[in-house]
């Protein structure tokens, strides 16, 4: 399917999906979202955040070994 095809089955101009698809839209509403992935099959959910282990925690554990590393350097041992 082209861009010109797919736009006229959104009711969109054919430069709007064009720009949309390169981030060049400074806006883009929902209605028209909507209608671009009810078009292609898709739709649009929304799942409650989990609160899972995050790249924040990863960074947070890391700095504190390493603290623990430094600490236990500085007192001339190392743990293994």
């Amino acid at each position: 399917m082209t861009q010109k095809q797919l736009a006229a089955l959104c009711g969109l101009g054919q430069s709007t999906l064009a720009r949309f698809e390169t981030g060049g839209v400074a806006e883009f509403g929902s209605r028209k979202l909507l209608r671009l992935l009810e078009v292609l099959g898709h739709e649009l959910s929304f799942t409650p955040k989990s609160s899972s282990f995050t790249l924040d925690d990863a960074l947070a554990e890391r700095q504190r070994q390493a603290q623990e590393l430094s600490e236990a350097n500085a007192f001339g041992r190392t743990e293994r």
